[in-house]
């Protein structure tokens, strides 16, 4: 079974001045190449997301604490996900490109799988294993760090090379990259 996690309390998913929320136009993206839709937001953004979301088939995921970051979200998510594969999306990614997620759903494993664009990786398009990442976010975060890279860098993922702009524009991964060093097939080798 395949999950999407979309983050909620990343960037800017309820835009009220977007015909449709971005969260919106996000899950009906992702809900094609997905069995469930899964959000992660906020006890104080629960109302807006049901409601961006409508009809949609969706669950949400309310972090236990607001505004912890990423990777706390992930932690949140990926713990009501029913799926043993996880994409995880920003909420307000200008596009989704479905075609990498099945890429990365594919190529999985036991880990996670990142796609790779400009050398630089995007864990907000990325997909994980369910169990894997929880306990990698559990010990990223035990360790003080909230930086979705410290994650990745624990998963040792599969990079996809993907030509994916779009996903380069997104505000928390363009520039981020240097959290970590150019990526090779696996990272650290």
């Amino acid at each position: 079974m395949r999950s999407a996690l979309l983050l909620a309390g990343v960037g800017n998913a309820f835009d009220p001045h977007a015909e449709a929320t971005p969260l919106r136009r996000v899950a009906d993206a992702v809900a094609s190449a997905v069995d469930e839709v899964v959000v992660t937001c906020s006890a104080d953004d629960r109302a807006a997301a049901s409601e961006a979301l409508g009809d949609l088939p969706h669950r949400l995921a309310v972090d236990p604490i607001a505004d912890e970051g990423p990777v706390a979200a992930v932690r949140t998510g990926v713990r009501v996900t029913t799926g043993d594969a996880v994409a995880v999306v920003a909420g307000d990614v200008p596009t989704v490109d479905t075609s990498l997620l099945d890429d990365c759903f594919d190529a999985c494993a036991d880990t996670a799988a990142v796609p790779r664009s400009d050398g630089r990786l995007h864990p907000l398009h990325a997909v994980y294993d369910a169990d894997a990442a929880r306990v990698a976010c559990d010990h990223t975060l035990a360790a003080g760090s909230g930086r979705l890279y410290d994650v990745l860098s624990r998963l040792d993922p599969v990079v996809v090379d993907a030509e994916a702009p779009d996903v380069d524009a997104h505000p928390l991964t363009a520039g981020s990259h240097a959290d970590l060093a150019p990526a090779t097939d696996r990272l650290g080798t």
